[in-house]
C-alpha cells in the first residue's frame, strides 16, 4: 500500500518537499488546450510521506488545508489507481524503490485514465520499461517525464544544458559527459537510499567510452572532486545510474559516467565491502537486503543526526576542442532539495512545457530548452551553490584519463 495524498491547489515555489501536489489534466481530446492552470490543478502524490518527504499522510494532508486529503491506495492494484486517479490531473510517483519493480502499472492507469505522469525513479532498467510506453501515451495526449527527480532529474537537465550551450557556441562536439555526487549520510532519506544503495551493488556500472558500452564493478574507480565551498572535495565511486543511459542516448556523448560517494569516510568503505564480499546473489535478494536494511538503519539515523544531509553534484562537460565546462549545485538539506526538484518538473508538466508522450528529462520534446531554464531556476531555490559553464578551476580538473 501506498500512502497518498490528494490535493487542490496552487503550487507556489519556494515548495515544501513533500507538497508537490498540483498539476495538469490531460483530457481527452486536446490535452494541452484543455489542461487547468497550475493554481486550480489536481494532484495525486504516490510515496511522499516517507523521511524524504520528512511528514506523514494525513498530518500532511492537513497542513496543506481543506482541499487535501490523504488516502491509501495500492499502487499494484490497475483498478483501484485508476479509480483514484478520477479527475487528478496529474499523478507523482514517488513510492520507490523501483529497483527489481517489473510493472509500471502507475503510469498505465495514468494514460488509461489521461492523467499526467512524473515519477521520482532512480533504476534504468524502470525508466527503460517507462519509455516503453511512449507511443501509447502520446496516443492518448499524456505527457510524462520518468527519474524527475534531483538526481536523476535535475542533474540530467544540468547535462542537457551544457551540451546545448556548447553545440551552440561552437566549442567544439561534447566528447566526455561525468555526473559525480556527494550526500551527506543517507541524506535524511533512511532505509530507501539504503535499499536501493545495496541493490545497485548487485548491478555492473555500465558506462560509455568513446561509444562502446562497458561494463565496471559496482563503487571501483574513485575519484576525489571538488564540490566547492561548503563541501570541498569528496571520493565518488562508479554506479550503474539511469542518467548514464538516457544522456548517452539522448545527447550522443560518446563518454558518460557517474560517480557517487557519501560520508562519513567509513560509509564508503562499507559500501566497497558490501559489493567485494557479500555474495552477489545476497545481494540480488530483495528480502535480504530489506532485512540487512533493518539491522544498519539505527546506526544510520544516529550518524544522520551527525552528518546532516548536505547534497552536491557536479556535472562536467569535455569537448572536443579540449574546452571543459561544469554545472554545479549543492543545498543544505536533501530533502528540501528534492522538494523542490519535483515541483519543478510538476510545474512544467502543469503549465504546458511538456509534450505528450513519455520523455527523460533531457529530452527536447520533454522540457522545451526555454523551460529547461525556468526549470532549473525553480529547482536550485535554496541553493548554498548553483552554476552552470563554469570553467573547473586548475586543481578541480578531474585525471583525463579516467571513464
Amino acid at each position: 500500500m501506498a500512502t497518498v495524498v490528494r490535493a487542490c491547489m496552487p503550487l507556489p515555489l519556494p515548495t515544501p518537499p513533500a507538497a508537490v501536489s498540483s498539476s495538469s489534466a490531460v483530457p481527452s481530446t486536446d490535452a494541452q488546450a484543455q489542461r487547468r492552470s497550475s493554481s486550480s490543478a489536481r494532484v495525486l502524490v504516490l510515496g511522499g510521506t516517507g523521511r524524504v518527504g520528512g511528514e506523514k499522510g494525513k498530518s500532511l494532508a492537513s497542513k496543506l488545508g481543506e482541499q487535501s486529503e490523504f488516502v491509501q491506495v495500492d499502487i499494484r492494484d490497475r483498478n483501484m489507481l485508476e479509480k483514484t486517479l478520477q479527475d487528478v490531473d496529474l499523478v507523482v510517483h514517488a513510492a520507490g524503490p523501483f529497483k527489481r519493480e517489473n510493472e509500471c502499472t502507475v503510469l498505465q492507469a495514468a494514460i488509461a485514465t489521461k492523467t499526467a505522469y512524473i515519477d521520482v525513479c532512480d533504476d534504468t532498467d524502470y525508466s527503460w520499461r517507462t519509455k516503453g510506453f511512449h507511443e501509447q501515451a502520446k496516443a492518448c495526449g499524456v505527457p510524462a517525464i520518468t527519474t524527475a527527480g534531483i538526481y536523476p532529474g535535475v542533474s540530467n537537465v544540468m547535462a542537457a544544458e551544457l551540451v546545448h550551450a556548447a553545440r551552440s557556441e561552437n566549442a567544439g562536439e561534447p566528447e566526455r559527459l561525468r555526473f559525480f555526487y556527494y550526500t551527506a549520510g543517507s541524506g535524511g532519506a533512511g532505509p530507501t537510499i539504503l535499499t536501493t544503495s545495496f541493490l545497485l551493488l548487485a548491478e555492473d556500472v555500465i558506462a560509455y567510452n568513446k561509444g562502446e558500452e562497458i561494463k565496471l564493478k559496482p563503487y571501483s574507480g574513485a575519484l576525489s572532486i571538488d564540490f566547492g565551498k561548503g563541501v570541498r572535495k569528496k571520493d565518488v565511486y562508479l554506479l550503474n545510474l539511469p542518467e548514464v543511459k538516457s544522456v548517452y542516448k539522448v545527447l550522443g556523448v560518446p563518454t558518460v559516467s557517474a560517480r557517487f560517494g557519501t560520508a562519513p569516510f567509513f560509509w564508503n568503505w562499507g559500501m566497497q565491502a558490501f559489493a567485494n564480499f557479500l555474495p552477489i546473489e545476497f545481494l540480488r535478494d530483495r528480502n535480504k537486503v530489506k532485512k540487512l536494511v533493518e539491522f544498519v538503519d539505527p546506526f544510520v539515523r544516529v550518524i544522520d543526526g551527525i552528518a546532516g544531509e548536505r547534497v552536491s553534484m557536479r556535472v562536467d562537460l569535455d569537448c572536443t576542442n579540449g574546452k571543459n565546462t561544469i554545472g554545479l549545485f549543492s543545498h543544505r538539506k536533501l530533502s528540501v532539495s528534492v522538494g523542490y526538484a519535483i515541483a519543478a518538473f510538476a510545474l512544467a508538466v502543469l503549465e504546458g512545457s511538456t509534450q505528450p508522450g513519455v520523455w527523460f528529462p533531457e529530452e527536447l520534446e520533454g522540457i522545451a530548452i526555454k523551460s529547461r531554464k525556468v526549470l532549473l531556476e525553480r529547482a536550485s531555490q535554496g541553493t548554498t551553490i548553483f552554476v552552470m559553464n563554469n570553467a573547473p578551476a586548475k586543481e578541480a580538473a578531474m585525471r583525463r584519463g579516467a571513464t
